[in-house]
């Protein structure tokens, strides 16, 4: 793949598609050269390539998927999935170990985590796996390429930008965790949050410190379930309360998509349906199909 008045991402990305190890890697770096291949007559031969090497290696990826299997540690990824990353010494650990309510290796040495560790929180019914991978630059470029949402660990402002070096072929949501926030005082808090946002006007961050407690800890759990395009639907028994565990469908899924989902086959045997919550217009409201569901729905149904 010729790489001539190409842009520096192009370039950037063909190298590493030539030093990748594994096809979703391969994958990732391919969109970028896509995005990047201009689109005039002289360059359709090579976006012609380039679309027809991506088919084949998407191809291959889905049937990896069979295996479940995500990164190159062989993860089985959950339905929604944090991997948190970042350098060195910016607290990673400390927040998956608080988060999971696991324990793993804390130290001020660098380089502690040597593989990925991975790990679950429950937030309001819902199940959200959380992996924590090696710092950058060892991080796993599988998971961060490929995870639902990547929780970037900073404590330096500078970090914010150095960090696209090792994120940019990543797909996923991003949330930079501004940690160790006690180390500062007010007017410097306020001071950081004004050049944040003057600076990085999208920018999706959250301020944390492990001496806030529960409270600090519950809104980064709400941030990063925020991020997810998904909502929870909780199911229900005639004459009985909802169940507490959620069930997790993709934002606008109908209440079919809901029921075939518990079992395949079963929207084929509803022969009456009820709907409690924010997709109902009061409670208790007969449906079809085809409705709509929204997030803390509660469903109620009955077989033929």
């Amino acid at each position: 793949m010729a790489s001539t008045n190409q842009s520096p991402f192009y370039q950037r990305a063909e190298e590493e598609f030539h030093k990748a190890n594994n096809d979703r890697d391969r994958i990732a770096c391919l969109e970028i050269m896509i995005k990047e291949c201009p689109k005039h007559k002289s360059s359709e031969n090579m976006l012609k390539n380039l679309t027809l090497r991506l088919k084949k290696l998407k191809g291959n990826v889905v049937k990896q998927k069979k295996a479940g299997k995500s990164g190159a540690q062989g993860i089985k990824k959950a339905e929604v999935q944090v991997v948190l990353s970042g350098f060195t010494n910016a607290g990673k650990t400390t927040i998956f170990n608080l988060l999971t309510g696991l324990d793993s290796k804390v130290s001020v040495h660098p380089f502690t985590t040597h593989k990925s560790r991975l790990g679950v929180f429950r937030y309001e019914g819902a199940l959200v796996q959380v992996v924590d991978t090696m710092s950058f630059p060892n991080h796993d470029k599988s998971l961060v390429n490929s995870t639902d949402t990547l929780g970037i660990v900073v404590d330096d402002f500078s970090q914010i930008e150095n960090s696209e070096e090792y994120t940019y072929r990543s797909n996923a949501k991003k949330i930079f965790i501004f940690n160790k926030i006690d180390l500062l005082n007010p007017f410097e808090i306020r001071k950081l949050e004004a050049k944040l946002k003057s600076k990085y006007r999208k920018l999706d961050f959250i301020f944390f410190s492990e001496k806030t407690g529960k409270t600090g800890l519950e809104e980064l759990k709400e941030k990063i379930f925020g991020s997810f395009s998904i909502i929870r639907i909780y199911t229900k028994e005639p004459k009985k309360t909802a169940s507490e565990e959620a069930m997790l469908l993709k934002e606008g899924s109908t209440f079919k998509v809901a029921v075939e989902k518990i079992l395949k086959g079963m929207s084929l045997k509803i022969k009456k349906a009820r709907v409690w919550g924010p997709s109902s217009k009061f409670g208790g409201q007969i449906i079809g199909l085809s409705h709509i569901l929204k997030d803390k729905d509660i469903i109620e149904f009955q077989t033929k």
